[in-house]
């Protein structure tokens, strides 16, 4: 059995599906232990569990992969790499940080990170995706409790958001992957799969999103699930990312790739839906469901999903921010920081940092998750302040994220006013001096640089330093990553052992041929 007929079969055999519970309809269902066709897939109710099953199965790919018990996958690809830390001293993770083997940082092999490099957790999202799409369909209408098309199309398209993301996410980390689109229902049959080039991957991603926006509904309306559900802004939102993604892959030679990501971003701004809220509404923002954010994984205490002294947000926090925690695991990069964020009225220093004079980079704080007056704290023992929790969901894209992406794309095409334009809209809000040409050297380079102001600590560097070709750039990035490194595609993470014991005729990425032992 090949690793991804390991991976259905599990899939098969049984699920735990309820990552919310405190709100209604899809919300509020119970596990589900026995998906097969005959005795599930009959109803509503049915088809609303299996979407949950998808949404929990997306939530623990990006909060897993840790040989320590810390949950924070997302941000071990998206940050811990990008310059933005000093020191991390959790000991596996710490060599995307300081770097070893040879590397001075971004050191994707060093000791304990292999369950970094195995992709079997995100196929277990495309395979409940894939299982949704070829049942919902056959479930009869007089079998749903709402309206049957509405409520059909909706679930169908949250299926075709949940895969096309986790594909996208996989094409970031790995380029390459195997490609399965179709419910197989004898997996144990199933012949081995090669990787399939990322570029068919984006455009699969591509077609999938294009389904999800003519299914989705654009409006929540119900405020609980807001960002935490796909909608048709978060379609339109993650279509942009690939188009850039792809325009990347493509070195700029496909004009459409930049227009299309543009338009995407103007259907966004177009909906009406989300905006930027004020500065001193950050903490509102980093705990989710605001009017900001655009999809995000639902780790609330209010649905009992909060990471109880664990997870990345916890890591990079001690005391006052968690009563009683003498120390933590980061040390954030002082010298980036110093050269972002350079303007003494941007009210992003004070809400996204605390006691950077401190001296000491263990010292000073990353509190934007946290809410610089402990906002987003959470203690279920409040009176003795144990069992701590950082209330605050993990943020994949918020509206901020897709103006700045719009400016990226705008500086690619030459379009430096409009770009400007973007990044000044940013600014305002948290109330930075408004740029004008005469301020900037590269407006690709302020781009970067204002999205690492905005985003700083978000999962989203690594990708922007990697899709811009800036990785490369010590004054940009924060740190040296050779340029040698970044042609062989040695930004990209090595295929994991594990995965070639089950299948024969996938491959190793190139640059980590005779590195990976």
């Amino acid at each position: 059995m090949n690793c991804l007929k390991h991976i259905l079969v599990i899939i098969a055999a049984g699920l735990v599906l309820s990552p919310f519970t405190s709100c209604k309809k899809l919300l509020d269902q119970s596990p589900v232990n026995s998906p097969y066709g005959p005795v599930f897939w009959t109803n509503q109710r049915d088809a609303e569990q299996g979407i949950a099953g998808d949404y929990a199965l997306l939530r623990k790919a990006l909060t897993s992969n840790t040989e320590y018990e810390e949950n924070m996958s997302h941000f071990a690809y998206g940050s811990l790499p990008a310059f933005e830390f000093f020191d991390y001293t959790q000991y596996d993770v710490q060599f995307l940080v300081k770097g070893g083997d040879g590397f001075n940082n971004a050191d994707f092999i060093g000791s304990y990170l292999e369950p970094y490099h195995d992709w079997t957790p995100y196929y277990k999202v495309v395979t409940q995706s894939n299982l949704v799409l070829h049942h919902l369909p056959l479930i009869p209408d007089e079998k749903f409790t709402d309206q049957p098309t509405k409520t059909r199309n909706r679930l169908m398209g949250e299926a075709y958001f949940l895969r096309a993301f986790t594909y996208f996410y996989m094409a970031r980390i790995w380029g390459d992957v195997p490609q399965v689109l179709t419910y197989d229902d004898n997996p144990g049959q199933a012949t081995n799969l090669p990787r399939v080039n990322e570029k068919i991957i984006l455009d699969s991603c591509i077609r999938d999103l294009k389904n999800a926006i003519s299914l989705l509904p654009m409006a929540y309306t119900n405020g609980s699930e807001r960002a935490v559900r796909a909608n048709k802004g978060a379609a339109f939102g993650l279509l942009a990312h690939v188009y850039m993604w792809r325009n990347f892959l493509n070195k700029g030679g496909v004009a459409t790739d930049l227009t299309n990501a543009i338009a995407a971003v103007d259907s966004v701004v177009a909906s009406g839906q989300y905006e930027l809220l004020p500065a001193v509404s950050y903490p509102k923002i980093f705990h989710g469901k605001s009017n900001e954010g655009v999809f995000e994984i639902n780790m609330q205490v209010g649905n009992g999903e909060q990471q109880v002294e664990k997870g990345f947000y916890y890591s990079i926090l001690k005391d006052p921010f968690i009563r009683n925690k003498s120390d933590k695991v980061d040390a954030p990069n002082l010298d980036l920081i110093s050269s972002l964020y350079d303007d003494d009225e941007d009210e992003r220093l004070q809400y996204f940092f605390s006691t950077l004079d401190a001296g000491n980079a263990y010292n000073s704080v990353i509190c934007k998750f946290a809410g610089p007056n402990r906002e987003n704290i959470y203690y279920k023992n409040p009176t003795t302040f144990t069992e701590a929790a950082v209330d605050a969901n993990i943020i994949l894209m918020r509206y901020a994220d897709l103006i700045l992406l719009r400016a990226e794309a705008y500086a690619d095409q030459g379009k430096s006013g409009d770009a400007l334009a973007d990044i000044n809209m940013v600014r305002a809000r948290s109330h930075a001096y408004l740029m004008t040409m005469d301020d900037i050297d590269d407006i690709k380079w302020e781009v970067m640089r204002e999205r690492s102001r905005e985003l700083y600590g978000e999962g989203q560097r690594w990708y922007d330093l990697v899709r811009t070709g800036l990785l490369t750039n010590a004054d940009i990035a924060g740190g040296n990553f050779p340029q040698s490194r970044f042609d062989a595609e040695g930004w990209k993470w090595p295929v994991g052992r594990v995965l070639f014991l089950n299948n024969s005729v996938i491959t190793q990425n190139a640059f980590w041929l005779g590195r990976v032992k």
